[in-house]
């Protein structure tokens, strides 16, 4: 590596690691990731405060026996639900005080039965919130077992008995690895998203920033200077090694903070709270496919940042690139759900969604080590052939100023020898 490119790639890397906006993003990012992975599940855990409810029984015989489905229902030791008793009297004052109690906030809802409860199945439920979709539901499923419960005794059958024949089945889903066997209620799932999510934005926003750098130094007519004494090309390497050596020492701290998170899972810090797996391999493709998408969309970046004038400018170059990227982000639940079919293997083999589909892949169900070979080989020869293009267009778009570029153009730019 020549002094002068050396020189470019030094003044990229510290102009960007310096900044005060890299370093709070670098020491941020570990603490969203630690807090997007274990928030969940000390919610999970923890099951939030019981439901304060009331049950109002038009129907006369019900009250008791919903009540007491409501008490008895526990999760991890803790009452899911309260059931207070509200106000005495006659039916219609005391659903009139008890919506009062709801309104004052001393009671999260009440529970109204109808005199038809028990042959038509309905109920109404009366809360100040009914987005807390998860408990109305247990709610439901609770009272429904009563009702069922009190059919099956009105039709002679006993009830208890058809409960313990018909009882649901209990499926707990072991994710089986290399390293062993663990639980997963879920968990995987989000981690595959997080990671995506954060691997997409990375590329996006690394890749812009080399684009407006060289819009920024184009418009100054700073890159005037530097191109005087190194060659277009040179700059156009020293500006993708540099910015993307700062995008790397970044994904390096993530990573090993990724790391360290999945050791604290299986220590005595976190308990036994249910976090996510994070193999070494999802922690190097994390890092690698970063890499790589970087390499690959910058160089197309730092293309459209020579061949134009402005950044309003540039809107129109950038949708066409960035279109694969939100394709992977469409087609990213079919991948999740099926990581091994061959839609999946095809779309984790195109160049253009690399980086996030087989990222993706790896995550989900690690596949066969050829196919992840044959990803960074067609990768690097993607990221070959964008540089080619673009380097072609830098060295004549960073000299060119006034009109923009019409696509006729570039392509005489990239065939200019």
């Amino acid at each position: 590596m020549s002094p002068k490119l050396l020189a470019v790639l030094r003044r990229e890397y510290l102009e960007r690691v310096r900044t005060r906006g890299f370093v709070i993003a670098t020491v941020l990012g570990p603490l969203l990731m630690a807090a997007m992975m274990v928030v969940p599940a000390l919610v999970a855990r923890s099951g939030g405060k019981p439901l304060r409810i009331a049950v109002v029984d038009r129907e006369g015989s019900l009250r008791p026996a919903v009540e007491a489905a409501l008490r008895d229902l526990r999760v991890d030791g803790k009452p899911h639900f309260t059931v207070e008793p509200g106000a005495s009297g006659p039916a219609a004052e005391r659903e009139a005080a008890i919506k009062k109690q709801v309104l004052d906030g001393q009671l999260d809802g009440y529970l109204l039965l109808p005199a038809d409860a028990v042959e038509a199945a309905a109920a109404s439920y009366y809360g100040r919130n009914v987005s807390n979709l998860g408990e109305l539901r247990t709610l439901e499923r609770r009272v429904s077992d009563v009702l069922v419960s009190r059919r099956l005794s009105g039709a002679g059958l006993d009830p208890r008995r058809v409960k313990d024949l018909t009882r649901e089945l209990d499926l707990k889903t072991i994710r089986v690895s290399a390293g062993g066997e663990r639980e997963d209620r879920g968990a995987a799932f989000f981690l595959s998203i997080i990671l995506l999510m954060i691997l997409y934005t990375s590329i996006l926003m690394w890749g812009q920033l080399v684009m407006t750098s060289v819009i920024e130094e184009k418009g100054s007519r700073v890159v005037e200077v530097m191109a005087s004494g190194l060659p277009p090309t040179q700059l156009l390497w020293g500006k993708l090694l540099g910015v993307g050596a700062a995008g790397l020492t970044q994904f390096l701290v993530w990573a090993a903070s990724l790391g360290v998170i999945s050791l604290a899972a299986a220590g005595p810090l976190v308990g036994s709270i249910k976090l996510p797996e994070i193999s070494p391999l999802v922690l190097v493709s994390f890092v690698v496919f970063f890499l790589l998408g970087f390499l690959f969309y910058a160089s197309l970046y730092a293309a459209i940042g020579a061949a134009v004038n402005t950044v309003q400018e540039a809107q129109n170059f950038v949708f066409p690139v960035i279109m694969p990227l939100v394709i992977g982000l469409v087609c990213f639940p079919v991948v999740l759900e099926s990581p091994d079919s061959a839609f999946s293997v095809a779309l984790s083999l195109v160049p253009f969604l690399t980086p996030l589909m087989m990222f993706l892949r790896i995550v989900v169900l690690t596949p066969p080590a050829w196919q992840i070979v044959v990803s960074v080989v067609l990768m690097l020869l993607a990221i070959a052939a964008a540089v080619w293009v673009a380097a072609r267009v830098y060295r004549v778009g960073i000299l060119m100023y006034g009109k923009k570029p019409t696509f006729p153009e570039l392509m005489r730019w990239m065939r200019h020898t």
